[in-house]
């Protein structure tokens, strides 16, 4: 296992509920998780229709940045190595990659393969247009990796269709019941194993998102999603119910540097 990342054991046993009340009420001020605060009807701005494509495209690139130097690419990468492992070397390594954005995972698992001598095939899917069209431009001159536009909740593949199916930093953008959906169809078209990369809801990690993008950028998108991001995403152990529910064989939770949240689950 990498030095940094930890698998995170998460029970509703760990602490006796009486307790865990009990520390709640006495240390209101202590509490470092804020609740959810996740509404259909104030999206992102990067889901509202029609997005400015000059400050859609600065934004990407911001998120570009932090996945590179805030550990996105490298909390997914070594788990993706662990799933590759599984896979006959004598064949193509198939990935659905959910709500690709501007393609940093494709791109990061091309350019991984060829490290490791493997054949790979990704379809990277996002719904909005102008995120595709940043896309293609910059995958190019990949021809492993072919785009489609496609709702994640609407999507239309054969059964266990892909080795490998993953989600990175998207599952926030849904309400819990359509979280368990998404989970669920990714465990209908993987063979291997699926893996969902998001970010970890606490107070630090707001905070954080909040002093490096305001000493960063004066991009409006970049400047509210990523404060927003944090306060949409789950919990460890809210992600462990959701994979729970939707039927995610082994799931293990995987915290990483920077406020990094892992779910892996393999067949």
């Amino acid at each position: 296992m990498n030095g940094n990342q930890r698998t995170m054991h998460v029970t509703a046993t760990n602490v006796p509920e009486t307790r865990r009340l009990a520390l709640t009420q006495r240390h209101p001020k202590r509490k470092l998780t804020p609740d959810r605060q996740f509404d259909p009807d104030h999206p992102e701005l990067m889901d509202l229709p029609d997005p400015d494509p000059q400050i859609l495209r600065r934004d990407l690139e911001n998120l570009r940045t932090i996945n590179r130097y805030f550990g996105g690419l490298r909390a997914v990468r070594v788990h993706v190595i662990d799933l590759i492992q599984k896979i006959d070397p004598a064949r193509t390594i198939e990935i659905l990659d959910l709500a690709t954005g501007s393609a940093d995972h494709p791109i990061a698992l091309v350019r991984l393969a060829q490290t490791m001598n493997r054949r790979i095939h990704i379809t990277a899917v996002d719904r909005n247009p102008s995120m595709l069209g940043i896309a293609r431009e910059r995958a190019r001159e990949y021809s492993e990796i072919t785009f489609e536009q496609g709702d994640l909740l609407k999507l239309n593949h054969s059964p266990k269709s892909f080795d490998i199916v993953l989600c990175s930093l998207a599952i926030h953008h849904f309400s819990r019941t359509d979280a368990v959906s998404i989970l669920r169809t990714m465990v209908g078209y993987s063979r291997v194993g699926i893996i969902v990369n998001d970010l970890y809801r606490s107070w630090p990690a707001a905070w954080t998102a909040w002093i490096y993008t305001h000493l960063t950028t004066r991009n409006p998108m970049t400047l509210n999603d990523s404060y927003v991001s944090v306060l949409r995403a789950f919990t460890p152990q809210e992600l462990l119910e959701i994979a729970d529910e939707a039927g995610v064989p082994n799931a293990r939770i995987f915290s990483h540097p920077m406020f990094r949240l892992v779910l892996v689950g393999g067949h």
